[in-house]
């Protein structure tokens, strides 16, 4: 057989500069929106559209291949909520980030003839792509900040998905997958706050350097990380949204939620324990191995790992158990997703167990996640394509249909090879690896658990075998029900493209082991600490050897006999009861211990509210008593003062009476005075004006007197001139009669002014 040269990966190379990561994301999102418009004109622009949108998407991702052999390609986008979104791509991703968007392309490829008559189709494919860009934007994210954001808008949008079809059930197993998905998401927030509180660096790169000298528990981070991816990885008991949900989601959606979202789960405890909670300094050999190996092994994800070994195994063997009491078709795929999710939980913690020695888990786990991702989602195709026409996918309803779509039974034997682990199909060469790794974790603590665990590893391949056994004898098998009989099994092109496109795949990965195990996984694992002689192990294993395929040889006996002991006994027909699901054992009594513990609490802080209301009703009481007395106080003392107030206010009234009497006879005799008065003034007026007569008549009388006093002494002075005159020459000559007109004129104004007082003094 021809082995692939195993492409070399430089961890230490430069980091490379490059948008397509972020056009990776960008482009379904984009999409999304051209879809909606084309959406309002044309069915078949905007099918034709989303099947562009994702051809485009897978070849952004594998145009990132030469880049991610040189070294990490990274992006950012600087300023979204303050950290900004950054974009860091190693190999580990890409592996993803390609098996994401094949599949993705191939069921939208086939979702565009299944949803041809359903309702509501363009808001399907709008939110069938923007959850391709969230998926994406996961396992493409360079930062826990990035991841978180990408891995709640992944759980958000999904939910549309879920509930496409509006039912009870849908409503209902959407709000399941919804409540669990946020508060997983919490959980994962809070142990990203934590670890940057107390480190300052959210990078997805080994940390616990700065871990160990910080004052965070690693344990509470850890598990704060478990709960969170483990919601979405289908962990039991975080599983209990998967066989809910996808029973009700259309089958397209079903095929990407079952084989793609929950890996984004398993991806995102890869990174945690298996690199973040890891020294930088386990990725390089010094010396001795198991020297660094014993100096390494109290490190806490080796410790956790244990515990995630054997979450692995109980999640394994219940899920398996589930699917065999079950009988939807949809609904036992759902619980064979948790079943194989189990091997890869049991994977990822035996790389974490043995630390740089767990290159076989990873190996084993990577390499299920791949092979899980194609033979899953094309079983849900496969009974999406039986469901177009029968409308029904109960198996105890449902039959025959190998006479109807024999290319799809056979399809479906394909895959059944490939999960089964049969050797020439895909999962023969990962559970190979599996069983190798859990025996390695056995061998290397001498832990008899761990031995005992590799025993229901075992049991569980048998189960597989069996409840796929009974999916293809209930499906495919026996007489056609009449109601199915008349019907079309014409199918469009498309469906049997994308089926023929998923059991070629897993016969060629089945054909040939080794060339996906060098070209993908080997490199993907030289990006974590794992020395190269666990590498170069994994590189040289040879798993077409006897001892194992004798080993699937008893699981193939091993699943016959318990087949046919438990047809026997007619198991498959039986219902488990309701209490025995892990939501009546386990979240419904935690709702009732949180509810009870809650109500508790209320019921104390009402009892503790009633009693300070009683006290403080008591208080008021006697408040009350004491207001009434003041009160009575207060009336008594108004009483009283009210009598003196009326005395007062009687003596004023008297007062009152008195001073209005004595008003009345001032006004009395002011009035009297006033008229005496104004008889007065009228008196005096008319005396004013009779006397203002007479003073005229005494003026015109007195001018008359002047002028003629004027006149007479023109006259008499005309003589005393003369006589002047003639005496100038004696000037010394003067006598008593030359003063006699003087006298005589001094006389007369004397005498006119005492006429005048005489005469007033009469008036008055």
């Amino acid at each position: 057989m021809m082995i692939a040269a195993v492409p070399e990966v430089n961890a230490t190379a430069e980091i490379i500069t490059s948008i397509l990561p972020a056009a990776a994301v960008a482009i379904p999102l984009a999409g999304s929106v051209a879809a909606f418009l084309l959406g309002l004109r044309s069915d078949r622009l905007r099918n034709a559209c989303v099947v562009v949108t994702t051809l485009l998407t897978l070849a952004a991702v594998l145009f990132m291949y030469p880049l991610v052999l040189r070294g990490p390609a990274t992006w950012e986008i600087a300023g979204v909520l303050q950290f900004g979104i950054f974009f860091r791509v190693d190999f580990f991703s890409f592996v993803f980030a390609a098996l994401i968007s094949l599949i993705w392309f191939l069921a939208t490829l086939h979702a565009t003839a299944y949803m041809a008559h359903e309702d509501a189709q363009t808001r399907f494919f709008v939110f069938l792509l923007a959850t391709l860009a969230s998926c994406l934007g996961v396992v493409l994210a360079g930062d826990l900040f990035s991841l978180f954001l990408f891995f709640e808008l992944m759980t958000l949008l999904s939910y549309v998905l879920v509930i496409h079809d509006e039912t009870k059930d849908a409503m209902h197993a959407g709000a399941v997958m919804l409540y669990l998905g946020v508060a997983g998401g919490l959980c994962l927030l809070m142990g990203i706050f934590l670890l940057y509180g107390s480190i300052g660096t959210l990078e997805i790169k080994p940390l616990y350097d700065l871990i160990a000298v910080s004052s965070l528990n690693p344990y509470v981070v850890m598990l704060l990380f478990m709960v969170g991816f483990g919601v979405k990885a289908g962990m039991i008991p975080l599983h209990i949204w998967l066989p809910k949900a996808h029973p009700v989601a259309p089958s397209p959606a079903s095929a990407l939620l079952s084989a793609l979202m929950i890996n984004t789960g398993a991806y995102g405890i890869f990174r945690v324990v298996g690199m973040i909670f890891t020294p930088q300094a386990t990725g390089v050999d010094h010396g001795d191995a198991s020297a660094v190996h014993a100096a390494l092994e109290m490190l806490p994800s080796m410790q956790v790992g244990y515990v995630i070994i054997w979450i692995g195994i109980i999640t394994m063997f219940l899920g398996a158990l589930m699917a065999l009491l079950s009988t939807a078709a949809k609904k036992i795929l759902a619980y064979s997703s948790v079943s194989q999710m189990g091997y890869i939980l049991m994977g990822i913690g035996v790389a974490a167990y043995l630390g740089t020695e767990g290159a076989m888990g990873f190996a084993g786990a990577l390499y299920h996640i791949i092979n899980h991702a194609f033979f899953k989602a094309g079983f849900f195709l496969m009974v999406g394509t039986i469901n177009m026409v029968t409308h029904e996918l109960d198996i105890t309803v449902v039959r025959g249909m190998l006479q109807k779509v024999p290319f799809v039974a056979i399809v479906f034997l394909i895959g059944f090879a490939g999960i089964g682990g049969i050797p020439g199909f895909n999962g023969y060469i990962s559970k190979t690896l599996l069983h190798h790794a859990i025996v390695e974790a056995a061998e290397h603590s001498h832990s008899m658990p761990l031995f005992f665990a590799e025993k229901i590893f075992t049991v569980t391949s048998a189960m597989t075998l069996c409840y796929f056994t009974k999916l293809f004898r209930g499906l495919f098998l026996g007489k056609v029900p009449d109601r199915f009989a008349a019907k079309s099994y014409r199918y469009p092109w498309p469906v049997y493209a994308v089926l023929g496109a998923f059991g070629a795949v897993i016969l060629a990965i089945g054909l040939f082991p080794h060339f996906l195990l060098k070209l993908a996984v080997i490199p993907a694992a030289r990006g974590f600490a794992y020395n190269h002689h666990a590498l170069e192990h994994l590189q040289e294993i040879n798993v077409w050897n006897r001892h194992d395929v004798q080993g699937i040889l008893v699981v193939l006996a091993l699943a016959a006999v318990l087949y046919l002991a438990l047809d026997r006994f007619n198991f498959f027909a039986e219902k488990p009861p309701r209490w025995l699901s892990v939501e009546y054992l386990f979240y419904l009594p935690a709702v009732r211990f949180l509810l009870q513990t809650v109500c508790t609490a209320s019921a104390r802080f009402d009892s503790f509210i009633n009693n300070t209301y009683l006290q403080s009703c008591r208080l008021a009481r006697g408040a009350c008593r004491l207001v009434t007395l003041f009160d009575a106080s207060v009336n008594e003392a108004y009483k009283r003062g009210g009598g003196a107030v009326r005395t007062v206010a009687e003596r004023t009234g008297q007062f009152d009476g008195a001073l209005n009497q004595a008003y009345e006879r001032s006004g009395s005799l002011a009035r009297r005075l006033a008229d005496r008065t104004e008889q007065l003034d009228s008196a005096l007026n008319g005396a004013y004006e009779k006397s203002g007569a007479a003073a005229k008549e005494l003026v015109h009388k007195t001018a008359d007197l002047d002028e003629a006093l004027d006149s007479a002494y023109e006259q008499a002075g005309e003589p005393s001139r003369r006589l002047r005159d003639r005496l100038r020459g004696h000037p010394s000559d003067w006598n008593i009669k030359n003063l006699n007109f003087d006298a005589l004129l001094v006389a007369l104004m004397l005498g006119l002014l005492l006429f005048i007082i005489i005469y007033y003094a009469r008036l008055q």
